[in-house]
């Protein structure tokens, strides 16, 4: 085969990875055709024909900034070797960004064509037309790229720079052919491409349109819909990033189903997908009328129901935020903002829900992001710590052992209950880092008590495990390493676990338990009574104890249903072999009920409110005491 010089191609990146996957691209064995008919293949589909026998080579540079990048295409020009395309990406500090650096480049080169790589820019695409100007020099290509666009985009621009330089081809036959490529980059540029749905671009121009008309026509009704998915994330670390986009894949088709029957009822719709797990939907009302929680309540209905993940059924609700009257607003940002906003305040409330934007909601935001970043710099601060509170036996009324409870002392605002912070450490992904601390931290806690106190060797230690370090891949191996570090029986250590984690994925919870209890350690099934779970699921799990919430303790002694609720979860658990833990005790008349009904262990602000290390060490002592003046 006969083969053409190499046609020289520079990329101008700031990230190494980059420029090596467009060297793996464009120097693999599989050559395109370089004559027309191949190029049209290649950007259109189709065999290539076989008259065809001249392979291209490709001969690829690298610049990690503008400025290198600007001094290989003068070398080049003046050598006669000149660049024909270059991939310029649009973020590269502390150099020029990517529009400089095109200006530069042309002001060398008039010729070279550009393709604009990124997968963010700071520029909009107006704005990179008023600088470099409507020019038939210049496409863009999304990150991440696909192998085979990369390839059409070299093949047909260096030989389109060919054609402009020798003038050998068909001029405007090729022009035609970049303007219908560049025409459908731009369709593409519109959507997103996993789901299929409007992508941010898009769904911002239609937000700003509007907007626009909200403020001319006073009859305007229209609504966005800001949608986050609740435990998405730990499904897609759960089974993979494959199995999330299957996932994402199912929510669109519901959204654009939901959009569809609200078209039917009251007006048109417009779904997008910003990215990761957010999705947007704008309602345009017809003849004013618009039902906006109608189709709300509808919208969560839909959602809500489970989804198949690699044959697992897994719940992932939506959490919405919603904002109306856009003539209050001046872009499509600021719309966005506010029904974001609104949204955090449904997970906040609960979650699976939607809440209206309130102006008052702007100060709690900025609450919000103060309580995140100090939230960030607590752990290695050191402004966490842990108070134990005492678990009584009630079968002869001695000391069993401690829970651990974390607690933050704030620099400035003081003592920060743990309702107040636990649920943004588990949005912001501090639980796992913060969860691996509190648990070295409690087992080091009770090696201390444990070797200064012998006569407490039988203590034990709860310690609460979230839904986040579940997931963990390596939490088994992190458990038993951390209690053969401190030279503790895994059987002192009890992980407790609330029902509504495990019975999500129940398969997965199993497997996890499993895992945990191959350690050694004990596991409690906490907040029994409030979560997904039922009586005849628990013989599933591979469970040490049952926790019974504080709701039931609260009513027991007053209620007889609570009372036979009680004793219904108490017969099961001995059935079961498991362990009665009663947790929110408050009055003697509740311990005397429990024991009438055989509970084993039961915790509260009867016996103690959480003590710090030094009460608690107190509590031993006065223990010990007692026990020395009895015998």
């Amino acid at each position: 085969m006969q083969s053409l010089n190499p046609r020289r191609i520079l990329t101008i990146d700031d990230n190494l990875a980059i420029h090596n996957d467009f060297r793996k691209i464009l120097s693999g064995p599989a050559k395109p055709s370089t004559n027309l008919a191949g190029t049209k293949a290649l950007l259109f589909g189709g065999p290539v024909k076989p008259a065809s026998a001249i392979d291209i080579d490709f001969e690829v540079d690298s610049a990690m900034q503008g400025e290198e990048g600007l001094r290989m295409l003068r070398a080049a020009s003046e050598e006669g070797r000149p660049y024909r395309v270059a991939f310029v990406d649009m973020r590269m500090p502390p150099g020029w960004d990517g529009l400089r650096t095109i200006q530069k480049l042309w002001e060398v080169d008039a010729d070279l064509q550009v393709v604009i790589c990124s997968a963010y820019t700071d520029y909009s695409w107006d704005e990179i037309l008023s600088t470099l100007g409507l020019t038939d020099r210049l496409l863009i290509l999304k990150k991440p790229f696909d192998p085979a666009e990369v390839i059409q985009l070299a093949a047909a621009l260096s030989e389109k720079w060919s054609l402009r330089r020798t003038a050998i081809l068909k001029h405007h036959e090729l022009e035609n052919m970049v303007r219908e490529r560049t025409f459908e980059l731009t369709l593409l540029a519109m959507h997103d491409r996993l789901t299929g749905l409007a992508n941010r671009y898009s769904f911002t121009e239609s937000l700003e349109t509007a907007i626009a008309r909200s403020k001319t026509d006073a009859d305007y009704k229209m609504a966005l819909l800001f949608l986050d998915f609740d435990r998405f994330k730990m499904i897609n670390d759960s089974f993979g990033h494959d199995a999330g986009d299957g996932l994402l894949r199912a929510i669109a088709h519901r959204v654009s189903a939901a959009l569809k029957l609200a078209g039917e009822k009251a007006g048109t719709g417009l779904a997008a997908r910003l990215g990761g797990d957010e999705f947007t939907i704008l309602i345009d009302a017809k003849d004013g009328s618009l039902d906006v929680k109608a189709f709300a309540d509808s919208l969560l209905g839909i959602l809500a129901s489970p989804y198949r993940v690699q044959n697992h059924e897994v719940h992932c609700t939506a959490s919405i935020g919603i904002t109306l009257d856009a003539s209050g607003y001046e872009n499509a940002d600021e719309m966005l903002r506010d029904a974001d906003t609104a949204m955090y305040h449904a997970k906040a409330a609960g979650r699976a829900r939607y809440v209206f934007f309130d102006r008052r909601m702007h100060e709690e935001v900025a609450q919000r992001l103060q309580l995140e970043n100090d939230l960030r710099s607590a752990l290695p601060s050191g402004e966490f710590f842990l108070n134990y509170q005492p678990i009584m036996s009630l079968v002869n009324g001695e000391l069993h052992g401690f829970e651990a409870l974390v607690r933050w002392k704030h620099p400035v605002r003081g003592i920060v209950p743990p309702l107040d912070f636990i649920p943004c450490c588990e949005e912001i992904g501090l639980m796992v880092p913060l969860g691996v601390w509190i648990f070295s931290e409690a087992c080091g806690q009770l090696k201390s008590w444990k070797e200064r106190f012998p006569q407490w060797s039988h203590l034990t230690m709860s310690v609460n495990h979230s839904a986040s370090q579940l997931i963990m891949p390596n939490l088994s191996t992190i458990i038993r390493d951390t209690i053969s570090k401190c030279g503790l029986a895994p059987e002192s250590i009890t992980l407790e676990i609330t029902e509504s984690v495990m019975m999500s994925d129940s398969i997965a919870a199993v497997r996890i338990l499993n895992e945990l209890r191959d350690v050694g350690v004990k596991l409690h099934l906490d907040d029994f009574g409030t979560g997904y779970s039922s009586l005849s699921s628990l013989h599933q799990f591979p469970l040490n104890g049952l926790k019974i919430d504080q709701s039931f303790i609260r009513n027991v002694s007053e209620r007889r249903d609570y009372m036979a609720v009680v004793q219904a979860i108490i017969n099961l658990a001995k059935h079961l072999d498991m362990k009665l833990i009663a947790e929110g005790i408050e009055t003697a008349d509740q311990i005397s009920l429990l024991q009438s009904m055989d509970c084993d262990l039961a915790q509260g602000y009867f016996f103690n409110r959480p003590l710090d290390a030094h009460k608690a060490e107190a509590l031993l002592v006065s223990e010990l005491a007692k026990h020395a003046m009895a015998a």
